[in-house]
């Protein structure tokens, strides 16, 4: 049997109303809020688990990229568990968000590297399953209607990541810089050598910041419990579509040859897949690196206090779920190759106003912040969009592409981190000049190197017109085989 003559599951009778389907909906959305907060609260914390644990940057931002490593395991457990256990979906994205919980509970109170680092790992792991188990879900939902629920869910991130500062304000320590002169002899005409202490207005308490995170996380994990032993239609309907089309269902080898994803054009599939690696790579990598290091930045070059920091993180946030669902609405009427050349264009010039204006200027900090924000929030659902307009995305493809911004996520992080401690704040503008060129000439790259050869929807068209026709002819022919026999009995 062909790919174009594939039977469809039929639809269920007995499937949900559009109200439960969109309540449901709103749930999954509510678990990448959860995913906003208890992922990114480590940005505005940065300060505070440094101070906490007697850390220096560098040593804090590998211990938070390990999110990303986590990220890269749990991008490839998810895959195969969401493929083995699909009726165990909603169990799937309640364990990990308990799981996830737990870990941010702890995380504040660990005073080794190895032990912080290590729970980020399995907070990043527990996000990999959850993004393929939820979008799995939405997916059997909504069946062909599904690609605005999907980006609703990236959304949600961004309105996790900008109200996680805010939660996270009250209970960070608010620093006093004073100068305190060393024991000198001024006779001797010795210098007088003076060292910086900083006494503290407030303590750190970021402890009770990462319980509010992991109870509200915890509190929408209940949901799912209920959906997977009570919502019996959803666990019953994912059980009865392992049932179906078994005898149809691919080889390894299929599943892991770029040829099957790309109409059977291996080098293009390695050549989409290629470039599409590199571009996940690049963008989690820089959007992980503003996220994280904004607050600290405005601190120590840009002289602001933790209040302003904190509320400059969260317009950074703000801007960048702004950016995405201004992505969601474009996408309805741009071409998706044309919103990737904004994107990555529009970055490119943020991160060069930035370099030139946000040195010297908090306010001009505050405004170019928020044009980085808003152009860099769309690239990673827009990046799965121009690939599934040129390729047909399997599960493997959705976890390759993701394993490419965790590796992405874990070298920007380590970058960050040595030249910010070696070399001072301002490197972490010369790190996101470097980011916008990368990002911007990538773009270009995936949109050049794809001209004219049009997208995959095309060539599906141009198959199933040749079904229809190889159909038609074969029904002619019959029919024309049956007139003959009737004839031959009537004579």
């Amino acid at each position: 049997m062909s790919p174009v003559e594939k039977r469809e599951p039929a639809p269920d009778p007995t499937g949900p109303s559009t109200i439960q389907k969109v309540v449901k909906t709103v749930f999954l959305v509510s678990v990448w809020i959860c995913l906003g907060l208890y992922l990114e609260i480590t940005g505005p914390t940065l300060k505070d688990l440094k101070l906490r644990a007697n850390l220096d940057y560098e040593d804090v931002s590998r211990a938070v990229s390990g999110r990303s490593i986590g990220f890269f395991i749990g991008a490839a457990l998810g895959g195969f568990l969401v493929d083995k256990l699909d009726p165990y979906c909603d169990l799937m994205v309640a364990l990990c968000l308990d799981l996830g919980a737990t870990a941010t509970i702890i995380a504040p109170y660990s005073q080794n590297i190895s032990l912080m680092w290590f729970l980020f790992v399995m907070q990043g792991t527990f996000e990999g399953i959850i993004n393929i188990a939820g979008q799995k879900l939405v997916l059997e939902i909504w069946q062909e209607k599904a690609a605005s629920p999907l980006f609703l869910l990236h959304f949600g991130f961004g309105v996790g990541s900008f109200i996680v500062p805010q939660i996270a304000n009250p209970f960070l320590a608010v620093p006093k810089p004073t100068a305190a002169p060393n024991s000198t002899n001024i006779t001797t005409a010795v210098p007088v050598i003076t060292t910086e202490v900083t006494e503290y207005l407030r303590g750190s308490k970021i402890e009770w910041a990462y319980l509010i995170v992991a109870l509200i996380t915890i509190g929408v994990s209940l949901v799912f419990y209920f959906y997977q032993f009570c919502g019996k239609w959803s666990r019953n309907r994912q059980a009865n579509r392992l049932k179906q089309d078994t005898d149809d269902q691919p080889t390894f080898r299929e599943i892991i040859d770029p040829a099957t994803c790309a109409n059977g054009k291996r080098l293009f599939g390695v050549q989409v897949f290629g470039l599409l690696f590199l571009f996940f790579f690049i963008a989690t990598g820089g959007e992980r690196v503003y996220g994280k290091f904004i607050r600290s930045f405005a601190i120590d070059h840009a002289k602001l206090d933790g209040d302003e920091a904190s509320l400059l993180n969260s317009s950074f946030w703000i801007s960048f779920a702004i950016g995405r669902f201004a992505g969601f609405v474009a996408a309805k009427w741009i071409s998706i190759r044309i919103i990737l050349l904004i994107e990555g264009t529009g970055a490119l010039v943020s991160a060069i106003l930035l370099n030139i204006f946000g040195d010297d200027s908090s306010t001009m900090l505050w405004i170019l912040t928020q044009p980085m924000a808003f152009f860099i929030a769309p690239c990673f659902p827009s990046g799965v969009g121009w690939a599934d307009f040129h390729i047909h995305l399997s599960g493997l493809g959705i976890t390759f592409l993701l394993l490419g911004g965790a590796l992405g996520g874990v070298c920007f992080m380590w970058v960050i981190g040595h030249v910010y401690e070696s070399n001072g704040p301002l490197s972490f503008f010369y790190v996101i000049q470097a980011y916008g060129i990368l990002l911007c000439a990538l773009v270009f790259i995936l949109h050049f190197s794809t001209w004219g050869k049009g997208h995959r929807f095309k060539d599906q068209v141009k198959e199933v017109v040749e079904v229809v026709d190889i159909k038609a002819v074969k029904l002619n022919f019959d029919e024309k085989s049956d007139k003959e026999k009737n004839n031959k009995q009537c004579n």
